[in-house]
């Protein structure tokens, strides 16, 4: 009896804080790093902090080719440099005066150009790759190719990136996704070829969104449940500030070549945290690699004034009874989808709203050009209601919860899009459309950022990756095609853009509330969450 006494309190010596057996027994990975949050030092917040930095160079990377390939307007003045475009000037001097592009000839049965982008020089504030590669006349659609192929890369990088977060872990794919990104802006920097170019963007989207799902689904995950709402308020704060940034920095370099070599630099400046961050100990339990796992926690433990020491954890016992039984693997991922209904079923209407919201988003920004009378200006108001969506995201999601603050962004969003179809002019060249658009960039902006904050605690974390990574390959589809549609706005597609809307109220009102629970290991620890909801079928 006496040995079993002695054994028994040192078994509870081994327990953080003096948990009983059945306590811990209780105990999740939440509780770990809730206890070392609220005991974290300023380098634990830095932490944080520093995981988000990449999003001040995104805009200007993202939106490279909305500075860089400005298309000249008949505002615009230009000079001969060919002797066939001096001889026709000097046949019709009015000619000096036309825009070229209304300049035309038949030849073949086709009305083409009379005069080529050789024949002339262009007196731009800043060079075009639209006016180098002679894409301001007829091939609108070759320029907006361009700026999709960006998102044709990110899905093709999202296809890959789900594997490889589940498998090598957030921090090692965040880092192959910061090798492809400033590789690809530096190759931007040496471009004059068109097909170059778009091999560039494509490989730029691959990098750029395995870099910043990798950081984000890291940061989440190092972050206690009631204090993620502060991680995207930092995410939609520091992408905010990269609109003024990228404004500033794109309009301030006058070569568009200079222009990727900037943007380069910025991003390997915000994103050197990678080299240095501390892999999440959720990955490498659910891929029961306790060691591992117990090394990322003492990293962070010494981050904190928290007397927790890892080493006396049985970190078994912080994983859920399905995760004990459960091998991590490609194929047990796929298997658990196909026979789990309720995780199908949420991780499909999600793939559906990240599908709408990059449509809205990037089909937006790339588009200002042509929704309002200046690109910087444009520019100027995204990065204003981005900050204004920082301050009103986080207590909105505080006060409402990320599911009834998703139904009312995309509802706001619904509203203005039907209140854009009226084709009514304002003042000058300003209309009804243009100004509806533009204010619902404050709903579509606040949806963009909580996204990523409500996927990431609906998806397990058998299936964070593979989750993220589906959504994120439906938003690049939906951010390739927006341009497409933002571009040539009618009330037909605007009131096909309301639609989706309220497609997206109604998925999120099908979704569950998850700021007041503890997120799921597994697929099965879904169904339990879901048990006091109402069901549906897939």
């Amino acid at each position: 009896m006496e040995d079993q006494a002695i054994l028994k309190a040192k078994d509870v010596e081994k327990r953080p804080n003096n948990l009983t057996p059945t306590e811990e027994d209780n105990a999740s990975i939440d509780d770990l790093i809730e206890e070392l949050f609220q005991a974290r030092t300023w380098k634990y917040t830095f932490l944080l902090l520093s995981l988000n930095f990449l999003w001040i160079a995104a805009p200007s990377q993202v939106y490279i080719t909305a500075f860089a390939g400005t298309v000249p307007t008949p505002e615009d003045s230009w000079t001969c440099v060919s002797q066939k475009c001096k001889d026709l000037v000097r046949g019709t001097p009015s000619l000096n005066k036309t825009f070229p592009c209304h300049l035309t000839e038949i030849k073949h049965g086709l009305q083409v150009p009379l005069l080529k982008n050789e024949d002339i020089q262009w007196d731009l504030h800043h060079s075009s790759f639209a006016v180098e590669f002679d894409l301001y006349c007829d091939s609108h659609t070759k320029k907006t190719l361009i700026s999709s192929i960006f998102f044709g890369g990110a899905l093709t990088g999202m296809i890959g990136g789900g594997y490889l977060t589940d498998h090598i872990g957030r921090k090692k794919t965040s880092i192959l996704g910061f090798t492809f990104l400033v590789l690809s802006l530096l190759c931007g920097a040496f471009c004059h070829n068109y097909i170059f170019l778009t091999i560039i963007r494509f490989f730029q989207g691959i990098g750029s969104y395995l870099l910043s799902t990798g950081m984000t689904i890291l940061c989440l995950e190092l972050t206690p449940k009631e204090f993620r709402k502060y991680v995207i308020g930092a995410l939609a704060l520091f992408w905010g500030l990269g609109y003024f940034f990228a404004t500033a920095l794109h309009y301030l370099i006058p070569n568009w070549n200079l222009m990727f070599l900037g943007s380069a630099i910025a991003v390997a400046i915000t994103s050197f945290p990678v080299f240095i961050c501390i892999e999440s100990p959720r990955y490498f339990m659910i891929n029961n690699d306790f060691e591992s796992s117990r090394e990322s926690l003492k990293a962070l433990a010494s981050l904190t004034t928290s007397d927790l020491d890892p080493d006396k954890l049985d970190l078994n016992n912080y994983l859920t009874s399905s995760a004990k039984t459960r091998t991590q693997s490609l194929t047990q991922q796929f298997k658990d989808l196909l026979n789990n209904p309720t995780l199908l079923g949420e991780t499909l209407i999600q793939i559906f709203i990240w599908l709408c919201v990059g449509m809205f988003f990037y089909g937006k920004n790339f588009a200002w050009e042509a929704i309002i009378p200046n690109i910087y200006f444009g520019f100027l108001i995204a990065g204003v209601a981005e900050l204004l969506t920082a301050l009103v995201t986080v207590p909105l999601i505080g006060k409402f919860g990320r599911r009834r603050a998703h139904i009312i962004g995309y509802f706001g969003t619904m509203l203005l899009y039907l209140l854009a179809i009226p084709d009514v002019q304002i003042v000058g060249q300003w209309t009804l459309m243009s100004i509806s658009c533009m204010l619902s960039t404050l709903f579509v902006y606040g949806c963009f950022a909580g996204v990523y904050l409500w996927t990431g605690e609906l998806a397990p974390t058998s299936h964070r990756g593979m989750v993220f990574c589906v959504c994120s390959s439906a938003s690049t589809i939906g951010s390739f095609v927006g341009p497409y549609i933002f571009n040539s706005l009618t009330p037909i597609s605007l009131g096909g853009l309301a639609f989706l809307a309220a497609l997206c109220t109604v998925g999120c009102f099908l979704l569950v509330e998850t700021g007041d629970k503890t997120i799921c290991l597994t697929g099965q620890d879904v169904v339990d969450r879901r048990k006091n909801y109402f069901k549906y079928r897939v």
